[in-house]
């Protein structure tokens, strides 16, 4: 007979926290195991009694691995998700979320669109109803969009990878962009059906938008004219190189710096660079314009006037370019390369693209954000050289393959394996609008209409897809706040959305969904009298569109067994990573006669999301 005294269980059941590389098994402590196995523990704890823990009533282990990769690989999933993934290979699900049929935001954007507009405008898009003025799509129409999408779509890595590049080729609506629904819809289009391409034709179709042309003023970008005191536009030019492509520095194949003599950082570029790459990124204008707007298509394009932009273009077509106006020569790139003499102006953007995506910077710098953007935020130099290395090549000759590279990066080790969970230094806080969609679909969020049609007003003062104050994103990736993690020399760039006022708006917004149901704000035209209103006069009055979340299975398990309603709320939203402390904190709390328990649930739903343990993902 073999006895597992309390210490000794837990350095076993350390040795079997995670299965290596999500390869799915049945032979493990915590999978029924428990023939001529006795447990003995100082107090029944909150898994219960200490053979609890190996008889496949405790530790469901497979579960919290599961839970945990789809915490990294998706923006929420239903305990039935976590269920089937557990028996089944990570690897194996990643291929076939990779062929999931594709959605479209631009298609979804026009839809609501229609519902809320079209029948009340004419063909040309002016409003019919007499007193009213024409109304731009304005990013609203966008927003809800996108919620729609996010609650409807199966392609759960597809959308989590769309969203992780959002925040690295950034646009945002916190500019004219937020007149043009469409634009960003579009765009973002680019973003979500390039996920799993290459990241030199996600380059390409970026440059050539007409969103991210107006977002950093590459569209209608003239070239040199000494007399008239006109130089091409440098912003473009500058962001490709430092947040998108090769970042500010010389890095190494696993991210760190290459220093030069005395010891300091090699800078990638100068100014001179920028201005041969902004020669190059000149001629670019609109291919298109949208009604209620004349068409100037005919006409030869005039340079920076109000109609030649946002919102008066349509953006949803991708920029044309115009000879005349595309600066000539050779344009001088990195590493000594340089345009042709009289090459046209595609072959010019061409030929700096290809300079840059083939820069040895590209790699390490493109694959260190997509880690900090899914896994953790500081990746070891030996981690991201693993992932630039199938970025360079994806074993098939292949610089670029995102799909190789998103997969390179959810199966490592570092971070599949258990003992990255208790390493200090491992793990990111959770962003406040992953958290939001997180709890919408960990429990089904429904309603009977079926239209999604939200604004994201929960976090949308925080965050929200497309909407950063800048460039830079909601946050840069080398924050790091004063204390303990600026003096170990880490970053945390999440927590630069983090203050005092945010804290507590957090903890009383977290309050006052779960108690008010107000779940999500969706809203349809209630009544034909509606006609005309703007949405925000519209109301929430149609009670099919009110969202509700399906918590039937927990309060049937909050009635008898408070601790397992609790593990199955870790499993949902903490990946199975919250302390048996901080779960036998909440039990002790909600495990009182006088709460209902529709009401355990509620209280323990709340002290989960105000929990640092879900807060930061490990």
């Amino acid at each position: 007979m073999r006895h597992v005294t309390a210490l000794t269980l837990v350095i076993v059941l350390a040795s079997f926290n995670c299965i290596a590389q999500g390869a799915p098994h049945s032979d493990y402590l915590g999978a029924g195991h428990i023939t001529g196995v006795t447990v003995t523990t100082s107090g029944t704890g909150f898994f219960g009694e200490g053979v609890n823990t190996i008889n496949a009533s405790g530790l469901d282990q497979h579960l919290r691995d599961a839970a945990r990769f789809l915490g990294q690989s998706t923006t929420g999933a239903n305990y039935e998700a976590i269920e089937s993934l557990s028996t089944e290979s990570y690897e194996t699900w990643i291929d076939n979320q990779m062929v999931m049929p594709e959605m479209t935001y631009l298609d979804s954007s026009k839809m609501v669109w229609d519902h809320f507009v079209q029948a009340y405008f004419d063909e040309w898009g002016q409003i019919v109803i007499e007193g009213n003025e024409d109304v731009f799509p304005a990013s609203f129409y966008w927003r809800m969009a996108w919620w729609h999408n996010a609650m409807h779509g199966e392609d759960l890595l597809r959308q989590k990878v769309a969203l992780a590049l959002s925040e690295l080729l950034v646009v945002s609506e916190d500019s004219r962009l937020d007149s043009d629904a469409f634009g960003l819809a579009s765009y973002y289009d680019v973003l979500y059906s390039n996920a799993f391409g290459n990241y030199r034709d996600l380059l390409e179709e970026v440059t050539y938008h007409p969103a991210m042309g107006y977002y950093l003023s590459s569209i209608n970008n003239e070239p040199t004219n000494e007399e008239m005191n006109i130089h091409p536009d440098e912003n473009y030019a500058r962001e490709i190189m430092q947040l998108f492509t090769i970042g500010l520095y010389e890095l190494n194949q696993d991210g760190t710096l290459i220093l030069d003599s005395g010891g300091m950082p090699i800078e990638t570029y100068d100014n001179s660079d920028i201005g041969e790459f902004a020669r190059v990124f000149t001629g670019l204008g609109p291919a298109g314009y949208w009604a209620p707007w004349e068409d100037y298509s005919e006409e030869e394009p005039i340079w920076g006037v109000w109609y030649n932009t946002i919102p008066f273009i349509d953006a949803t077509q991708p920029m044309l370019m115009f000879e005349d106006y595309h600066e000539g020569g050779v344009k001088h790139l990195l590493n000594g390369a340089a345009t042709l003499d009289g090459a046209s102006g595609e072959e010019d953007i061409d030929v700096a693209l290809d300079n840059l995506f083939y820069h040895q910077n590209t790699a390490p710098f493109v694959s260190k954000n997509l880690i900090m953007r899914l896994v953790k935020s500081n990746p070891t130099p030996e981690y991201v050289a693993r992932v630039a290395s199938v970025f360079n090549d994806n074993g098939a000759g292949v610089k670029g393959d995102l799909g190789a590279v998103v997969k390179a990066i959810l199966l490592d080790v570092e971070a599949r394996d258990c003992e990255w969970i208790s390493d200090p230094y491992s793990g990111k806080m959770r962003e406040p609008m992953i958290r939001y969609i997180q709890l919408l679909k960990a429990f089904d969020a429904q309603n009977e209409s079926g239209k999604m049609f939200s604004v994201g007003w929960n976090t949308s003062d925080i965050q929200h897809p497309l909407n950063s104050p800048s460039v830079f994103n909601f946050f840069l990736p080398t924050y790091a706040p004063s204390g303990p993690i600026m003096d170990s020399s880490l970053v945390a760039p999440e927590f630069e959305l983090l203050n005092s006022t945010i804290a507590i708006e957090y903890i009383n917004m977290s309050f006052d969904i779960i108690w008010s149901e107000n779940y999500m704000e969706s809203i349809t035209l209630a009544s034909p009298e509606n006609i005309g209103y703007p949405w925000w006069e519209i109301g929430f009055s149609n009670p099919e569109d009110h969202v509700e979340l399906d918590f039937n299975e927990e309060i049937s398990l909050a009635a008898y067994d408070p601790a397992a309603m609790i593990e199955r709320l870790n499993l949902l939203l903490g990946g199975g990573t919250i302390s048996s402390a901080t779960m036998q904190t909440i039990v002790n709390i909600i495990d009182v006669d006088y709460l209902e328990p529709s009401d355990r649930v509620k209280l323990a739903l709340y002290f989960i999301l105000i929990s640092p343990d879900y807060v930061i993902q490990k």
